[in-house]
């Protein structure tokens, strides 16, 4: 199974996205705290950041997973034209939305700010400013999703892989460059957007290369009609997921605990979640054009053996890496903040954190390995209601364990949740008559 696992498609990926994740944690779980601590202004840079990749995220990753099977779809309906001029509709009619949602952010930013802000150290109108600064990277990550799923339908995942690796790598080289610039939170904000444009342009290049030429070309009602069908619900559901697990808990609530809380929040939750998206994501993007293929032609027979053997490779890696985590998740916290100007209660309370984190490092990876199976079936209604019933369940839970946990019981209530979502993930791919085991 391993010497299968490292010839396969998912292993290349996954080093790529391993030096994504790894690129992205550098920025922002070691130089923002150790260039700024765990200070107001890390919060502030720490908010405005992940205000604006939770959209970029709703937009993404609701589209992602969906737009795959209709590429897969499309594709084998239309002449090559008609596919090129579809393929072309889609991404300047989505590049067309993000510029609709830079305004409404930019026009609402000392609101947003405000209203998530409120009541905690942070400054609002220092957030407002970095907010408005990181808010045009949602354009080009709008116009990245079409051509990223397009490009992972033909299977050239390798190319979509460096969707973290370019972003984080031109803010690391601000941090470098500019260690000691007054104000460098203003140009790592401008660094994040720089780094989604070249990211842009560089997926444009790859699917140039595949054969495909731009047009610009209007959207069809047909076109329209297909993509509310396919994108709606994902994206209503991962909009829910993301405020509520992003905004709510882990800016709105968290912030209420005291000065840095957040940055050292997400200090912790950011190692977890570059292994989550390592694992988890990287095996459900590579196989999901194969599952797209195996319902077009109505084999759920082989849809659930494809779904198995995904959901396997995902165990197969990440219980070692629990285990790994649940053993040195103090040694891993002093390791990475030891040698700065970090008191040693702060570095402690990352390591708890990471272990609360870990409990859940399992089940977090096969979520969107089962969703995948969910996508490549249409099955949106579904994929919609456990995004919605598991958000929920995670602000509530949170927000009973945060008044006698503190801060551990944010981290603790993310694996309940994660337990959670595989159980109803799999009662609701069994309703599809598909099982992974």
């Amino acid at each position: 199974m391993v010497k299968k696992l490292l010839q396969h498609k998912t292993f290349s990926v996954m080093v790529i996205t391993f030096a994504g994740m790894g690129l992205s944690l550098l920025v922002r779980a070691i130089l923002i705290p150790r260039r700024f601590g765990f200070t107001v202004t890390a919060d502030e840079l720490t908010a405005a950041l992940t205000i604006v990749l939770v959209v970029d995220t709703i937009v993404r990753e609701g589209a992602k997973f969906s737009l795959v099977p209709l590429f897969v779809t499309r594709q084998k309906e239309m002449t090559r034209t008609e596919y090129r001029r579809f393929t072309n509709s889609l991404l300047f009619f989505l590049i067309g939305v993000g510029f609709g949602i830079f305004v409404l952010i930019e026009f609402l930013a000392p609101w947003i700010a405000g209203g998530l802000l409120r009541k905690s150290t942070i400054n609002a109108q220092k957030g407002t400013t970095l907010l408005r600064l990181c808010a045009p990277l949602i354009i080009f990550g709008c116009g990245s999703t079409v051509l990223g799923a397009f490009l992972n339908s033909q299977q050239h995942f390798k190319t979509v892989a460096l969707r973290n690796a370019i972003p984080a790598g031109i803010t690391a080289l601000v941090f470098l460059l500019l260690w000691n610039t007054q104000n460098l939170e203003n140009w790592v904000a401008l660094a994040y957007s720089g780094g989604f444009i070249t990211y842009f342009g560089w997926l444009c290049i790859g699917a140039y290369r595949t054969g495909h030429r731009y047009e610009v070309t209007g959207i069809s009602l047909d076109t329209l009609r297909s993509l509310k069908n396919t994108v709606t619900l994902p994206t209503l559901g991962f909009a829910v997921r993301q405020v509520t697990n992003r905004l709510l808990v882990e800016i709105y609530l968290v912030s209420h605990l005291g000065q840095g809380v957040v940055t050292l929040y997400k200090s912790a939750f950011q190692i977890f979640s570059a292994l989550q998206t390592l694992i988890g994501i990287s095996i459900a993007t590579t196989g999901l054009p194969d599952m797209a293929a195996d319902d077009a032609v109505n084999d759920k027979q082989k849809l659930g053996q494809t779904v198995s053997r995904n959901t396997r490779t995902a165990i197969i890696i990440a219980f070692p890496v629990t285990l790994f985590m649940l053993i040195f998740h103090g040694k891993i916290s002093w390791l990475l903040y030891g040698r700065g100007d970090f008191d040693n209660a702060s570095i402690e309370l990352i390591g708890q954190l990471l272990f609360w984190l870990s409990t859940g490092m399992l089940f977090s990876c096969l979520i969107p390995v089962l969703n995948a199976g969910l996508y490549a079936q249409k099955a949106y209604r579904l994929v919609f209601a456990n995004m919605v019933t598991m958000a929920a369940l995670n602000f509530l839970i949170a927000y009973g364990l945060i008044e006698t946990w503190w801060i551990l019981g944010v981290a603790l209530s993310i694996s309940i949740t994660a337990l959670l979502a595989v159980g109803n993930l799999t009662y609701l791919l069994r309703k599809t008559r598909v099982s992974w085991f």
